[in-house]
């Protein structure tokens, strides 16, 4: 039956939903306990929009490149899941019924892969948002240079 919506029962969404509401709960309270004085994204806020929604923490982080990759990849990584989902049960075989499954668990873990690089990028990102460093690139007829001009925080 195709182009047929088929509703999920609340039991399916359900527990989704409160997970979301939880972890973009977390996300908020992560961001209003900041310490910081300025206003500098924080590495657990950015961490958690990431894990939650793949580029929502690039998104806080003030990077809208980065956040449309990672949420194209992690989509269409759960599209391939889905896709691969939905071929398992019209296997003619049991060899076949197992490759189907085997391609559906390896595209799940590049979709699990995808959220967790989206995750790390975001933190690695918010943590390193107030690095300042200075590339120059220049060329002469002798060669080029490369210099890096970069200040370091004291810790105070």
């Amino acid at each position: 039956m195709r182009g047929v919506i088929r509703l999920r029962p609340a039991r399916c969404w359900a527990p989704s939903l409160l997970l979301l509401l939880l972890c973009s709960r977390l996300a908020l309270a992560a961001e209003a306990d900041s310490t910081r004085a300025d206003s500098l994204p924080t590495p657990r806020a950015a961490l958690l929009r990431s894990a939650v929604l793949p580029g929502w923490g690039q998104h806080y982080n003030g990077r809208p490149l980065k956040a449309l990759f990672f949420a194209g990849a992690s989509a269409t990584a759960l599209s391939a899941v889905i896709a691969a989902h939905r071929t398992i049960d019209a296997a003619p075989t049991p060899e076949t019924h197992a490759n189907r499954a085997a391609r559906r668990n390896t595209r799940l873990l590049y979709f699990a892969l995808s959220v967790a690089l989206s995750a790390i990028d975001a933190y690695v990102d918010a943590q390193l948002a107030d690095f300042e460093a200075d590339i120059g690139m220049a060329m002469r007829r002798d060669g080029a240079s490369l210099t890096l001009k970069m200040t370091l925080p004291t810790g105070d």
